[in-house]
């Protein structure tokens, strides 16, 4: 997983950029840091969103000033993996000032316990044995002083289970064990851990309740125990009152949402999807005022979308496809005006789809296919220059596509395929040049294929099929110039 969802291709330009700027490599040269030299050396981006901050590892204030006039100076489109790489190397040149230092007894105890509920064949481990005590050295360990800060075994073929001796770690910040197979339960104990801010256990095979309680994680920023087996009711923590974001996706989380325990802190992002909540239970979401992010896919919420959900106003991607919602959408749509990206696809919402997306002009991705919405493509689209994809395949729409694309520069994707869409199809839409995906099968089309189509030079994929156009084998002549 790639830090704050950066592009791959950035990486070799925040890279580049670090191994160019002279007081790193000044740094570098004295052995108090290593600059990482390619992407398989930023492994600690695993925690998931965030690392502890500088601030919180100690670092000497020459170093801290530096790199925070460096940051606020810093712009272009790797302006946030070079952050994260700034931090990165502030851990790892902050580690090599503790190489010096052997373990705290206490961590070493710890981490000597932990590794012995493992099954290390095939884990590419150096360390993590009795008679090496410079845990500073080992892998996936960050240090500060002698005292273990940070956690990193992302990926390394563990299997076993946690040992509770892992609770003495009590200057742990950052704790990542994801992409493992490890199971068993987590121990309770994880909740004493005073200073930890990110936990990420993803992608392994625990099970039974997750372990939570109400004075624990009170540090806690970013919990992410994703495709696991947990079971019961999804965890809460009323303590943490700096919990940003929580994914429990692909569980066997069941019941409601306990949103007034979950809201207490300014939560930005839920990620829920995949579980097996049962019921109407789309409700309280009104609670956490600082929500950007709410992802419920796939897991069996029935009912409506309530209008305390409507009060979100900073809220910027809502997914909830793959569910048995109902009834219609409200006006009251139109306060998302943060609105990045919908998806309700999957769903038996009904009625029109209201004309409210003139205050929604930062929408790029719209998605409602699948559902038994009614009446004609509303004319209010043209109001989101940023849009990228509109998907309403599979619905009842009807009527004339009234639409003048010009408005629309930027689409990617428009899929319609699969409704009662009648007239002909817009000559406007050679204005979307960057059109890749064109679907209009199985309406009630008719007319010739415009003559315009020749100018969709980035168009890769096109269905036409089952309508009622004429002069085909003109138009098909057009189509292979496409």
């Amino acid at each position: 997983m790639w830090p704050c969802g950066l592009r791959r291709r950035d990486t070799a330009a925040a890279v580049q950029q670090f191994r160019r700027e002279p007081r790193l490599q000044h740094w570098a040269q004295e052995g108090t840091l290593t600059i990482p030299r390619n992407k398989g050396e930023l492994l600690f981006a695993s925690v998931s969103f965030s690392v502890p901050s500088p601030s919180d590892l100690f670092m000497p204030s020459s170093k801290v000033f530096y790199f925070r006039r460096l940051l606020s100076r810093k712009r272009g489109g790797y302006y946030s993996l070079f952050q994260f790489l700034l931090v990165y190397v502030l851990l790892q040149g902050h580690a090599s000032h503790s190489l010096n230092h052997t373990c705290h007894p206490t961590d070493l105890e710890a981490l000597l316990a932990f590794s012995n509920g493992w099954d290390r064949k095939g884990a590419k481990l150096i360390g993590w044995h009795p008679n090496d005590t410079a845990c500073c050295f080992w892998t996936g360990i960050f240090s500060d002083l002698g005292r273990v800060v940070g956690l990193d075994l992302f990926n390394k073929s563990l299997h076993g289970g946690i040992s509770s001796l892992i609770t003495s770690l009590d200057g742990l910040v950052t704790l990542n064990l994801s992409c493992n197979s490890l199971h068993v339960q987590p121990p309770e104990g994880l909740a004493r851990l005073a200073r930890l801010q990110v936990l990420d256990l993803s992608v392994n095979m625990f099970s039974g309740p997750f372990p939570v309680r109400e004075d624990g994680f009170l540090a806690i920023e970013v919990v992410n125990i994703s495709f696991n087996k947990f079971t019961g009711p999804h965890p809460t923590f009323p303590g943490a009152m700096n919990l940003a974001v929580l994914d429990i996706s692909s569980n066997c989380f069941s019941g409601g949402f306990n949103t007034r325990a979950l809201c207490v802190a300014p939560v930005k992002a839920l990620r829920f999807s995949g579980n097996e909540f049962n019921g109407e239970v789309l409700t309280g979401f009104g609670r956490c005022r600082m929500l950007t992010e709410l992802f419920i896919d796939g897991s069996g919420i029935t009912g409506s979308i309530l209008g305390d959900l409507y009060t979100l106003s900073e809220l910027r991607r809502l997914s909830l496809r793959e569910n048995q919602l109902s009834g219609s959408l409200s006006e009251y749509l139109g306060n998302f005006s943060q609105l990045i990206h919908i998806d309700l696809s999957y769903n038996m919402f009904t009625g029109v789809i209201p004309y409210v997306f003139g205050g929604l002009r930062r929408l790029e991705f719209l998605n409602l296919a699948s559902n038994s919405f009614s009446g004609t493509l509303s004319a209010s689209l043209l109001s989101c220059p940023m849009l990228r994809v509109i998907n309403l395949r599979n619905n009842s729409l009807s009527g004339e596509i009234a639409l003048d694309f010009n408005l629309l520069p930027r689409l990617n994707v428009l899929d319609a395929g699969s409704n009662m869409l009648s007239g002909a199809i817009p000559p406007s839409l050679m204005w979307c040049t960057e059109l890749k995906t064109l679907n209009f099968g199985r309406n009630k089309l008719e007319g010739e294929i415009p003559e315009s189509f020749k100018h969709l030079l980035s168009l890769s994929h096109l269905s036409l099929a089952q309508n009622g156009f004429t002069k085909l084998h003109y138009s098909n002549s057009r189509l292979r110039r496409v």
